[in-house]
């Protein structure tokens, strides 16, 4: 088995998952040379009855187990896997067609650990042959020049990174699960190339983690948010050499709570003044000097002061709306 799709869901819309999985049957891919592993956080609703709408055209397991959120549905998915590479795919997402079979040979003809790869908003064609933008030596060479953005939906990478040298797995039953994992795959993985090619289309939900305004979902998340931040942290300081790129990570992490917390209607100064407290409190906040983007810089010295944090509040509204 080449490649193992792992999907996890809960409760979905019925037409949202049948995308899904259509556009899985259309990556160019010989029926064995793939899997398709749909795990059931606890639906309400169960997806069985779509599922078994693909049973003729792929090979489709549908997993079930108690809701423990995502985290504990990709891992459920990541032990039950046989292919020798992994991608993870949102049940309310998609493929563009034939992204997955051109991406696969990149990475086989250069023998790659993880190829990280672009996402987009709208229906996107990726082209027959994409190419290498750039090709590190390893996972901590790119987190040394590069921002690592934490969704795994925008990576494929060989499933030995999960099981050695110990076994990788998300955090469960908790928000914000995948920040440490995509962060610990890529410091462990080897070759590790780039590509400005579109393989996966994001649909935005209003209603999704991030953009639900409830108090206490609010709270919650931010919670997550410091939890990936010092798992990240405390892996920090067991590497004593080499570890750049895991600042840089650390950093930029500290940075998205900061907006997010900006990005709070009402109370959100209040939101920001309790975040940037706990980051004081690590050592992260005024955010250090480094030699990233301008962005960075730009916010690092906004950010400590009124007016500053008044227009990059306007900013961050602005943008998210």
């Amino acid at each position: 088995m080449t490649l193992s799709y792992i999907i996890p869901t809960y409760n979905p819309v019925d037409a949202d998952l049948r995308r899904c999985l259509d556009s899985l049957t259309r990556q160019g891919l010989a029926r064995d040379d793939y899997e398709v592993i749909v795990v059931d956080d606890g639906s309400a609703h169960s997806p069985e009855a779509v599922v078994q709408e693909f049973e003729g055209m792929m090979n489709i397991r549908l997993l079930r187990q108690p809701h423990a959120r995502q985290g504990a549905a990709r891992n459920r998915g990541i032990e039950c896997a046989t292919g020798e590479y992994v991608r993870f795919v949102d049940s309310d997402d998609y493929l563009p067609p034939s992204s997955a079979s051109s991406l696969l040979e990149l990475m086989a003809s250069c023998e790659l650990d993880v190829l990280l790869f672009r996402f987009s908003t709208t229906e996107a064609v990726t082209a027959a042959a994409p190419r290498l933008n750039a090709v590190f030596a390893d996972g901590p060479a790119y987190m040394s020049r590069h921002t690592l953005f934490g969704s795994p939906c925008t990576l494929c990478f060989r499933r030995r990174l999960t099981d050695h040298p110990s076994p990788l797995r998300f955090a469960e039953h908790t928000f914000i699960e995948d920040e440490a994992f995509v962060t610990r795959l890529l410091w462990r993985a080897g070759r590790t190339g780039v590509t400005s090619a579109v393989g996966y289309i994001y649909v935005q939900h209003p209603a999704s983690t991030t953009h639900l305004s409830d108090p206490d979902h609010t709270d919650e998340l931010f919670r997550a948010y410091f939890a990936a931040l010092d798992d990240i942290r405390a892996f920090r300081q067991t590497q004593t050499e080499g570890a750049v790129g895991l600042d840089r990570k650390i950093r930029y992490l500290s940075i998205d709570i900061l907006r997010h917390a900006l990005r709070q209607r009402g109370g959100g100064e209040t939101r920001f003044d309790r975040c940037a407290s706990a980051l004081r409190q690590r050592d992260l906040f005024p955010l250090p000097r480094g030699r990233y983007s301008w962005k960075y810089n730009l916010f690092r010295i906004l950010s400590p002061h009124a007016f500053g944090r008044a227009l990059l509040r306007l900013y961050e509204q602005r943008t998210r709306s």
